[in-house]
């Protein structure tokens, strides 16, 4: 990095949100331990991980049309048969294998993009397609997919863990254990540390505040989480990483700018439509139309009904009807 200009980073953790943060975090073989933490506070008792196994975060296409994928977290991990998700169920496998692989998808989304759902699902498609091979008699590895978001689904009541799986609509069976897909709100995390219940919550929390801590703040008094924080302190970072991680910094806050000029702006249009047929057939009824005409376009840009309502007087009521 001679003669670059170095950056300096001014907190004494680096955002987690930051695609750079997030990968150092969870995606490097250095804080393996840290993605270890991570993986067995989701799970619980459900799945005990004892490993993992980073695996190339591109996948090119099989033609040269095709578009290529590049996660940012794609690794497997090494369950026991008798603590993983095939507990009680029949296995194709041998008895005598040790531990049954888990393909693990894992990304950070801060705005909400249509149709990131989609785009999730055709992740998980790939990494279930690629296991096909002469004489299989698909015999699936299970393939989860997780997203941590910094937004709520529109369509979806907000909580804090949606977890989708196959299921029977009627009796809510379960068809099959070998896919699954979690989406980790970080708007619903608590918004104080001592608000936090469990070790995932926890967690979440460090992902969502992380460059706002510091030596003296609870988290990091209250121990547990080393390995969080040493991957995060930016004092333990080489001058090319503090590069990488500046831009990577600066084009999250661009990209949140963005949305949140685009906001304004539906906004400002809403109202003058508002204002524009108010004088052609009274000024209530039209002014009701524009404020509805931008709270639907805050809707398509991922709004919370509290941040539409704030902007446009309407009810939480009537912006939940629009939704609809």
């Amino acid at each position: 990095m001679e003669g670059k200009h170095i950056p300096k980073i001014t907190t004494p953790y680096i955002n987690l949100q930051s695609d750079f943060g997030f990968k150092r975090l969870f995606g490097t073989e250095k804080f393996r331990k840290a993605l270890l933490q991570f993986l067995n506070a989701i799970f619980g008792k459900e799945i005990l991980v004892t490993d993992v196994r980073f695996h190339d975060k591109e996948i090119l296409p099989a033609s040269e049309k095709g578009k290529r994928i590049i996660y940012d977290v794609y690794c497997s991990m090494k369950v026991p048969p008798e603590t993983s998700i095939f507990k009680n169920r029949h296995l194709l496998r041998e008895d005598k294998e040790k531990d049954i692989p888990h393909h693990f998808i894992l990304e950070m989304q801060n705005i909400y993009e249509p149709p990131f759902e989609d785009r999730m699902l055709y992740y998980s498609s790939k990494i279930i397609s690629s296991q096909g091979k002469a004489g299989w008699n698909y015999d699936l590895d299970p393939v989860i997919s997780m997203a941590i978001t910094d937004f709520d689904f529109s369509f979806l009541s907000p909580r804090l863990v949606q977890d989708f799986r196959i299921l029977e609509n009627t009796s809510g069976e379960l068809l099959t254990n070998k896919f699954r897909m979690l989406f980790f709100s970080l708007r619903q995390v608590p918004s104080l540390w001592e608000e936090c219940t469990d070790e995932m919550q926890r967690l979440l929390y460090l992902i969502k505040n992380m460059d706002k801590l510091d030596k003296t703040s609870r988290p990091y008094l209250d121990g547990g989480y080393e390995n969080i924080f040493e991957a995060a302190e930016s004092d333990r970072m080489v001058a090319e990483d503090v590069v990488l991680y500046s831009q990577s910094l600066e084009r999250l806050k661009s990209y949140q700018a963005g949305v949140d000029y685009a906001a304004e702006q539906a906004m400002e249009k809403g109202m003058a439509i508002g204002m524009e047929k108010g004088l052609e057939k009274g000024l209530e009824k039209g002014l009701e139309k524009g404020l509805e005409k931008a709270a639907r376009i805050l809707i398509a840009l991922d709004k919370d009904d509290d941040f539409i309502a704030d902007q446009t007087g309407l009810s939480l009521d009537r912006i939940r009807e629009l939704r609809k």
